[in-house]
């Protein structure tokens, strides 16, 4: 066994070594993609919170729930005036429409309960919503609220 013998078991060494390493920095990587993705669906979720806490017409609340189970919308009206609100329109890959029919003062709440707007079991969801309501106290009819921002959140079991 002369001197190049472990010349080449020395480069062979160091070659496993550095396969090794990079193995784990690519497993590091993707680790560390997987948390950001999970951390910026988590912001979009507070970003909608937000948003949908302080609209016009208000969405203070909700749970959606895979389909076949009731899911809720608390629905407010932040306007200066009693409204009708006629119907809401959730917008995905399916459309909800949901008819209500509902009086509405400053500052009123209604529960909104519904079997036919879903989500997928342990997905997330991201919609359009758009309400359709009467200002009452002008007489003003065909109004149309859509959010900026999508309803965004994790469909529940």
């Amino acid at each position: 066994m002369g001197f190049n013998d472990r010349h080449g078991q020395a480069s062979v060494e160091y070659l496993v070594v550095l396969a090794v390493a990079v193995v784990i920095a690519v497993a590091a990587v993707g680790v560390l993609t997987g948390f950001i993705k999970t951390g910026t669906n988590t912001q979009y979720q507070k970003k909608s919170r937000v948003y949908w806490g302080s609209a016009d017409i208000a969405i203070m609340d909700w749970e959606l729930l895979p389909s076949g189970q009731t899911s809720t919308l608390i629905i407010r009206n932040n306007l200066n005036y009693q409204i009708l609100l006629y119907n809401v329109s959730l917008q995905s890959i399916n459309t909800y429409n949901e008819d209500i029919n509902q009086y509405m003062v400053p500052g009123d709440t209604y529960k909104l309960t519904s079997t036919s707007i879903s989500c997928d079991s342990g997905q997330t969801y991201s919609y359009t919503i758009e309400f359709h309501y009467k200002n009452v106290d002008d007489g003003l009819d065909g109004k149309q609220f859509t959010g900026v921002e999508n309803l965004v959140g994790s469909c529940s079991d």
